[in-house]
C-alpha cells in the first residue's frame, strides 16, 4: 500500500510508480547526507517546500530505505542502526503505523509523536542514529502540559536524541501559538549544527500545467489580493453562491472520483470532544469532523462526507476534489480590493492559547488564520470548489474569469 493509496503525500503520478528527477534527487541527497554524518553528533538536514510539493513522499521513501539498509547491509555503517520517524499530527501518524502493516520492513514503534520519543530517550538516556520529522513546523515551541511536554522546544529536545535529524519545514503552515515558528527561528537552531537545506519547487499536487491555481491561492492568503484572472487546463476550479450547491457537487465526485470532502475554516463555533457541532450557512448545515476516532484516518472514512473536516484532519493529506467554505473571519473590503482578516471571529481557541511568558500580537492572529486558509485550499489534487461566508468576498469571487485551457 502506497502513501498515495492512503490520501498522504502530496501526489499521485501518472504511472503510480515513479518519482520525477526533482524528488529522486532529494531522496539521494537525503540518504547521501546520511552516510557521510552518520558517526557525527549532531548534523541536521532540512527540506522546505509548499503545500503540495511533494514532502512526505521523499521523506518516507527515504526512510524506506535507510530502515532497508539497517536490516539487510550487514557491510554498511547503517547497518543495525536506530531510526523513528516522528510527526506531531495524530491523522498522519495513523497513516503511517498503517503502512508499516504492509511492509516487512517497518514496525509500528518506528513512528511516534514528538514528545513521547522525547521523553523515551530521556528516561532511557538513549541517542537514536537518524530521526525523521515530518511537519517540524508542528513542533512545539514552549512546554505543554497536556501534551506532557515539559521542556521548552521540541526540536531543540529532539536534537539532543539524534546523530542526524532529517526535517520538512513549512512556515506557512503554522497553525498555533505553541508552535510558532518562523524561517529566522529554525535558522537559529540550525547554525549552531552542522546542516543543509533544500528546496522542492515542483507542485504535485494540484493537478494544475499552468499552476494559476497555486498562485491564485498563495496571493490571496499571502498578500490578501485576489487576482482576477484564473487559467486551467485539468484542474477543475469553481467558486459557489451556495454551500448547499457546493455540497451536492462535493458528493457527486465523492461518488465518480472518491476521495472529495467538505472543509472550512476554524470560524464555525466548536468545543473539542463536547456533543456535537455545525459549520451552518443560510442553505446548509453539516457537523464538525469528529477528531480521534479509530485507527482510520479522517479523509478515508466513508461516513465523513457528511461532515465539515477541519485543518486538524486533513492538514498533510492529498484529497482528489475539496469543497471549501471560508468562514466568516475571512471578509473583503471592497474599497482598498484587499482581504480582511477578523481574528475575533475564529473558533480555534487553542490556536490562540498563550502561556506564561510569551506575547503575541494581532498580526500573528491574522498569520495563522490566513496559514490554515492556505492548508485548506491546497487539499485537493482535481478540484478545488469554494464558497465564501462573507457576502463582500463572495461578490468578489464572482467576478473572477477562469478560463479552461484548450
Amino acid at each position: 500500500m502506497s502513501l498515495d493509496e492512503q490520501g498522504i503525500g502530496n501526489f499521485l503520478l501518472e504511472n503510480g510508480d515513479s518519482y520525477s528527477h526533482e524528488q529522486e534527487q532529494v531522496i539521494q541527497r537525503i540518504m547521501n547526507f546520511i552516510q557521510k554524518n552518520i558517526n557525527r553528533q549532531h548534523a541536521i538536514l532540512t527540506i522546505k517546500g509548499d503545500a503540495g510539493t511533494g514532502k512526505s513522499v521523499v521523506l518516507f521513501e527515504a526512510f524506506l530505505q535507510l530502515q532497508a539498509f539497517a536490516l539487510n547491509s550487514s557491510k554498511s555503517d547503517l547497518f543495525r542502526t536506530e531510526n523513528r520517524l516522528l510527526v506531531n499530527h495524530a491523522e498522519m501518524l495513523k497513516i503511517y503505523r498503517k503502512l508499516s502493516e504492509t511492509s516487512a520492513i517497518l514496525k509500528k514503534k518506528y513512528f511516534m509523536k514528538p514528545t513521547p520519543f522525547i521523553n523515551q530517550m530521556d528516561k532511557l538516556d538513549q541517542i537514536c542514529d537518524v530521526v525523521f520529522i515530518d511537519e517540524a513546523h508542528l513542533l512545539l515551541t514552549e512546554s505543554d502540559n497536556y501534551n506532557k511536554f515539559h521542556q521548552e522546544n521540541q526540536l531543540i529536545e529532539i536534537i539532543k536524541h539524534a546523530k542526524i535529524v532529517i526535517l520538512i519545514f513549512d512556515s506557512h503552515q503554522v497553525l498555533k501559538f505553541k508552535s510558532q515558528w518562523y524561517d529566522e527561528d529554525l535558522n537559529h537552531i540550525l547554525s549552531q549544527y552542522t546542516h543543509e537545506t533544500m528546496m522542492l519547487k515542483k507542485q504535485y499536487r494540484i493537478q494544475d500545467k499552468y499552476q494559476d491555481v497555486t498562485s491564485w491561492i498563495n496571493t490571496l492568503t499571502m498578500n490578501r489580493m485576489i487576482v482576477p484572472h484564473v487559467q486551467t487546463d485539468t484542474f477543475d476550479f469553481r467558486i459557489y453562491n451556495s454551500a448547499a450547491k457546493l455540497y451536492e457537487a462535493i458528493q457527486r465526485r465523492n461518488t465518480s472520483n472518491g476521495l472529495s470532502r467538505m472543509l472550512a475554516t476554524a470560524d464555525y463555533s466548536y468545543t473539542v470532544g463536547k456533543g456535537k457541532w455545525y459549520v451552518s450557512t443560510a442553505d446548509f448545515k453539516l457537523p464538525w469532523d469528529q477528531l480521534n476516532v479509530g485507527t482510520e484516518p479522517w479523509a478515508l472514512r466513508p461516513e465523513t462526507i457528511h461532515e465539515v473536516g477541519s485543518i486538524y484532519t486533513i492538514q498533510g493529506f492529498d484529497l482528489n476534489y475539496a469543497g471549501v467554505i471560508i468562514g466568516p473571519g475571512i471578509t473583503y473590503d471592497k474599497n482598498n480590493q484587499k482581504i480582511i482578516v477578523k481574528s475575533d471571529r475564529y473558533q480555534d481557541k487553542a490556536a490562540f492559547r498563550v502561556t506564561k511568558g510569551h506575547c503575541f500580537n494581532e498580526k500573528d492572529k491574522q498569520r495563522i488564520m490566513l496559514n490554515a486558509l492556505n492548508v485548506l485550499l491546497k487539499r485537493g489534487r482535481k478540484g478545488l470548489y469554494i464558497y465564501a461566508h462573507d457576502q463582500a468576498l463572495r461578490e468578489a469571487f464572482n467576478n473572477i474569469k477562469i478560463d479552461k485551457a484548450v
